[in-house]
C-alpha cells in the first residue's frame, strides 16, 4: 500500500504542476514560443490525463479503502489510533424475535456474545506495526492495541487476508456461555454459524483513552443457526427469566434505544450491528 500512496502523491503533484503551467500559459503568457505551443502544452495535457487515469485505477483497485489510505498516510500519519478487531454473534429466538445478550465483564452493559480475535502463529504486531498492546494478562494475544494511523491500511489488508489470526468464533461462545454454565455443553457440542457482514468504523474521532485521537473498530458479524434442541434451551432460559446478572433477552427497540428494563439496564452501542 505504501508504494501505491507514493505513486498517488507523485501523480497528484504532477497534475498540479501541469495545471499550474497551463494556467500560466493561457492566462499570463502573451507571446508563447513554438517550444511552449508544440512541446510543453501537449506534454502538460498528457501528464494530466495520464495522472488522472492512474489515480482512478489505483482508487478502483483499492475500493473503499483508498481514501482511508490517503487520510492515514498523508493527513494523520502520526495520530494515535486505538484498534479493535472482533466478532459478534447474533443469537435470536424465532417467533418472538428476542435477541440474546450477555453481561460485559469489563463494562457494566449487556452486549452480543463475541469478542476480539486473537493472534495465532508467530505474528508479532509490536515489531511489525510498532503496536502498543492493550490486553489483560489472561488474553495477551488479543487484537486490541494502539498504533500510528499510517499503519491502518496495512492492518486492514492483513486482517482481511485472515493470515496469522483466529478465524473461528467458537472460543468466545464457549467462554461466555458453556464455561459459565448458561447453556449445556451437551446440547451445544456443535453449532452452525452463518457469516452476515463486516461492520467498520475507521478513524472515528474519539478521546476515550489517554492520548488517542481515533478509533478503528472492525466487527465480523455472524448468526448462530440454532437447532430445535438449542432453541428450546434458550427458550427455557427466557421463560424462566428474561434477564439476569449474566444475560438478557431483549427486543430490537431495546437495542436501538441502547437500554431496557425502563432505562435501568444499558446495552452497548455496538450491539446494533447484530440487527
Amino acid at each position: 500500500m505504501k508504494k501505491e500512496i507514493l505513486r498517488t502523491i507523485i501523480y497528484f503533484t504532477l497534475t498540479v504542476l501541469a495545471v499550474s503551467y497551463l494556467i500560466f500559459r493561457y492566462f499570463v503568457m502573451t507571446a508563447p514560443s513554438d517550444f511552449h505551443i508544440e512541446g510543453l502544452v501537449p506534454a502538460a495535457f498528457s501528464v494530466i490525463f495520464y495522472s488522472i487515469a492512474s489515480i482512478h485505477e489505483l482508487a478502483k483497485c483499492h475500493g473503499k479503502y483508498f481514501w482511508t489510505a490517503i487520510r492515514c498516510s498523508i493527513f494523520h500519519p502520526t495520530s494515535k489510533v486505538y484498534v479493535s478487531l472482533s466478532y459478534l454473534l447474533q443469537i435470536k429466538t424465532s417467533g418472538d424475535n428476542f435477541y440474546f445478550l450477555v453481561k460485559g465483564n469489563k463494562i457494566d452493559q449487556y452486549q452480543p456474545v463475541g469478542g476480539v480475535f486473537q493472534i495465532v502463529g508467530s505474528k508479532n504486531i509490536e515489531k511489525d506495526w510498532n503496536a502498543q498492546l492493550k490486553t489483560d494478562k489472561t488474553n495477551p494475544r488479543d487484537l486490541r492495541f494502539y498504533v500510528q494511523a499510517s499503519k491502518i491500511p496495512e492492518i486492514i489488508q492483513w486482517f482481511k487476508s485472515e493470515k496469522d489470526r483466529e478465524t473461528g468464533v467458537w472460543r468466545e461462545f464457549r467462554e461466555e456461555l458453556i464455561d459459565t454454565g448458561v447453556v449445556s455443553e451437551e446440547i451445544f457440542k456443535t453449532t452452525n454459524v452463518e457469516f452476515l457482514r463486516t461492520e467498520e468504523c475507521i478513524l472515528k474521532k474519539e478521546t476515550r483513552f489517554d492520548n488517542e485521537k481515533y478509533h478503528t473498530l472492525i466487527y465480523k458479524v455472524f448468526r448462530i443457526e440454532l437447532t430445535p434442541e438449542q432453541e428450546n434451551e434458550f427458550n427455557k432460559l427466557k421463560n424462566n427469566k428474561k434477564f439476569t446478572e449474566d444475560y438478557a433477552f431483549v427486543k430490537r427497540k431495546d437495542i436501538e434505544s441502547e437500554c431496557f428494563d425502563e432505562h435501568k439496564k444499558r446495552i452497548g452501542q455496538h450491539t446494533k450491528y447484530i440487527l
